[in-house]
């Protein structure tokens, strides 16, 4: 018995991969058996090529921040499927199969295309790529012979491509006063940026391919979406959120997430998952927070806009008077805020914090911060920083270098791998 587990191939929990079929010479891989299939990070993906061999075209950023190595690949299409995160997010990917080698063995498996881009690691390997003569070693690392990112030193380093974004926001109120205000940050950053009627819209699947049409004209591609829908918007208006999704546009806060925040149960289990305390109402509709009732009015409330993973702006409610708490005080409150917007999967939220008997509690969450409600000058800084965020993830715009090629990422683990 231990001469055959010696005879295993040993994996360690991260692994050094090559990937030869895509020219992909070095990709630090984390080993994950509780997650069913590969995954790559990917962004550009294109499908190409006649209709009984369809191929997908993707580029990748195969060395953790650095966006300015990227290397362009090509595969053949084996499926496309709907892959569900751990984090309860569903996504449809292309599916290729293409060779991997780690050590001296080297094999086919199939790998999911998708954004990894805030991941730690740029591959994902689920338990279907792995052999059933091998083992992994989850206590331990680089049980196979390490690559290095110095393979990648003669690749070219491609300068920052200035391209505009073009911007939509969903909403069924066209003309609120927070749209004008991402529309005017979005042209002081060389973007376009229009607004979307969502009760206009008509979900269309020709030949199976998701489109959406407005007033019988095809909506054109964009590149993301600001969904302005609070929990309580009708089921439709949530379904065309998801179908722009499916159509390629990234989106700060995601269709499903937008059903669990509208969801009671729901919403409350992905908090106290979190461990966030909470005291929340059953619902909160589009666009509004809850005023302050009587029996309140004594407790300050603190209102924090969260735009991508930070506090942007806040408010202090205390007794009908608003006073603006932009700075860095109010840790507590803060901190409280960005994690229920972490755990509710919201990139863009408004999140009201309460002490109550001296310990913080969170009382409204809402997927629509009026930036209207914030004072004018906080308002313009946070609309910029939402258009900074989308910029970060649609990584379009800008680039900033970082250490040489053949630097290590900072050690730590995926923040959110798929199960």
């Amino acid at each position: 018995m231990a001469l055959a587990v010696a005879q295993r191939f040993l994996l360690g929990w991260e692994e050094w991969v090559a990937l030869p079929g895509l020219g992909l010479p070095a990709i630090k891989a984390k080993v994950d058996t509780g997650a069913r299939t590969s995954a790559l990070h990917a962004h550009l993906i294109e499908p190409f090529g006649p209709a009984h061999t369809p191929m997908v075209r993707f580029s990748v950023h195969p060395i953790p921040r650095r966006t300015d190595i990227e290397v362009t690949c090509s595969a053949p299409i084996l499926d496309r499927r709907e892959v569900t995160s751990s984090n309860g997010d569903t996504e449809k990917r292309y599916v290729i199969v293409t060779p991997i080698e780690i050590g001296e063995r080297c094999w086919p498996i199939e790998v999911t295309l998708t954004n990894r881009e805030t991941m730690a690691y740029r591959m994902l390997i689920g338990r279907q790529a792995i052999q059933e003569d091998m083992f992994v070693d989850a206590t331990t690392s680089f049980r196979q012979p390490r690559l290095s990112f110095r393979l990648y030193r003669g690749f070219p380093i491609r300068p920052a491509i200035r391209r505009p974004l073009r911007l939509g926001v969903l909403t069924r109120k066209v003309g609120a006063a927070s749209n004008g205000l991402l529309r005017a940050a979005a042209e002081l950053r060389g973007h376009v940026l229009e607004v979307i009627d969502a009760d206009r819209l008509a979900l269309v699947f020709d030949g199976g391919v998701p489109g959406c049409r407005i007033d019988g004209s095809a909506l054109p591609h964009f590149d993301a979406i600001i969904p302005r829908l609070g929990a309580g918007s009708p089921a439709f208006a949530v379904a065309a959120l998801r179908q722009l999704q499916m159509m390629g546009s990234y989106s700060l806060n995601g269709a499903d997430a937008l059903v669990r925040l509208g969801d009671p149960v729901a919403r409350l289990q992905a908090l106290a998952a979190r461990k966030v305390a909470a005291r929340l109402p059953p619902l909160i509709r589009e666009g509004d927070m809850p005023t302050l009732c009587a029996a309140d009015e004594a407790l300050a409330r603190i209102r924090c806009m969260i735009a991508g993973r930070s506090v942007v702006a806040a408010v202090e409610l205390h007794g009908g008077n608003q006073i603006d708490r932009s700075d860095a005080l109010l840790v507590r409150e803060r901190r409280l805020a960005i994690r229920a917007a972490r755990a509710l999967r919201l990139r863009l939220a408004a999140v009201d914090v309460q002490r109550i008997s001296g310990r913080s509690s969170v009382v409204a969450v809402s997927a629509v911060p009026l930036l209207s409600a914030f004072p004018s000058l906080t308002a313009e800084v946070a609309a910029r920083t939402i258009i900074a965020d989308i910029e970060a993830h649609v990584r379009s715009l800008h680039w900033h270098p970082e250490p040489e090629a053949d630097s290590e990422p900072t050690p730590g683990g995926d923040q959110s791998a798929e199960a």
